[in-house]
């Protein structure tokens, strides 16, 4: 594989971010649609690792200087396809 250029680089995340958002929407519209009860409580536990994670992070400075100021946009980055996903809004997310 060569290696990319920078712009390529960002290209990468940018897709990615968008590709995982795509399916972890349609994966949660498809729980919520067959068995809203356990897509709750799904949903629910994955939404705790990611911020047991993102505390973590901050904890132990483990992306260095700027760890929480990194976990708090990669949270708000996240949050926002997990809001999309449940199907609530920004302000309901901001809330809890």
């Amino acid at each position: 594989m060569r290696t990319l250029k920078a712009e390529d680089e960002q290209a990468v995340e940018r897709l990615t971010l968008r590709l995982l958002q795509d399916a972890y929407c349609d994966l949660a519209a498809v729980l919520r649609g067959a068995q809203p009860a356990a897509a709750a409580a799904i949903l629910a536990v994955m939404e705790q690792r990611v911020t047991d994670v993102l505390t973590r992070i901050c904890q132990q400075g483990s992306e260095g200087a700027a760890s929480a100021e990194i976990a708090i946009a990669v949270g708000e980055r996240i949050g926002e396809v997990m809001d999309q996903a449940h199907g609530r809004d920004g302000s309901t997310a901001l809330a809890a």
